[in-house]
């Protein structure tokens, strides 16, 4: 999806540079430079759809005509960043408490398009048929070709998801762990109505449900009192109603300073 979102912008940037005499093309050198950046990224997704299917440093290196050391120094970082953001797609920059009022800022480090694939595959495959000069590429060029992932798969990622949030914050937003576990109940739920279910789907989907019921009210009742009710107070109140969870930037902030319970992001590309 990232592949061919990238391929079908840059071909679009492209439609520039046919009329190079134009008003519409003042400056090509600028535009041709940022033509080859952005060429280098469809390079690095490319690198990234071939590791994921399994192919090696050396795979690579030899397509290219480098050395699989080279390969891997060059296209590393791209292949991490790619594996951390599937991991973790949204990441919270900073919360504000008491003196700011209930603020997180956010950010998707995910591709463009990826975060909602169907619409961007449905876009896609009417650009490819519209450009496809009388080529069979098929009724569904781009869709045809995408494996949806099983529903207890993303079990799986949502775990991960799941634990990547509990390494960043000391105790994780309500509202970010009530979305996985919002997720997690419609997936086991599918399972369950499954032509082969898994015994304790049902239960699991309950126990998911109500986890994110409970997250849902810790951030209702942080966001009800943020602005009304001192540290200390509000400190007494949530160790009351839930005694075994703790939320770090409504625990330890003090009026006019930032929470220092989210640890620092390395932040990354965002084209």
């Amino acid at each position: 999806m990232a592949l061919a979102a990238t391929a079908q912008d840059l071909a679009d940037f492209l439609i520039g540079f046919v009329a190079v005499w134009s008003d519409s093309n003042p400056r090509p050198v600028e535009d041709a430079a940022r033509f080859v950046r952005r060429a280098q990224e469809l390079l690095d997704r490319a690198v990234i759809v071939e590791k994921v299917g399994g192919a090696s440093w050396e795979d690579i290196g030899d397509t290219l005509e480098i050395t699989r050391k080279s390969a891997h120094s060059r296209f590393r970082q791209a292949v991490e960043e790619w594996e951390e953001a599937v991991k973790r797609p949204v990441v919270v920059d900073e919360i504000y408490g008491l003196s700011g009022g209930m603020e997180a800022r956010t950010y998707n480090r995910m591709p463009a398009g990826t975060s909602t694939p169907d619409e961007t595959a449905a876009y896609l495959d009417r650009w490819a048929l519209a450009h496809a000069d009388g080529r069979d590429v098929g009724e569904r060029p781009v869709s045809g070709g995408l494996a949806r992932m099983s529903p207890l798969v993303e079990v799986m990622t949502l775990t991960d998801r799941s634990r990547a949030l509990r390494e960043e914050f000391l105790a994780p937003p309500p509202y970010l762990m009530a979305e996985i576990r919002e997720r997690e109940a419609v997936l086991w739920e599918r399972i369950a109505a499954g032509q082969h279910p898994h015994r304790d789907a049902k239960r699991y989907a309950a126990e998911a449900r109500e986890k994110a019921a409970a997250y849902r009210a810790q951030d209702a009742h942080a966001k009800s009192i943020a602005e009304t009710q001192a540290p200390d107070q509000h400190a007494s109140e949530h160790a009351r109603r839930w005694p075994k969870e703790i939320y770090g930037p409504y625990r330890t902030f003090r009026p006019g300073h930032r929470s220092r319970l989210v640890r620092p992001l390395q932040r990354v590309d965002r084209h």
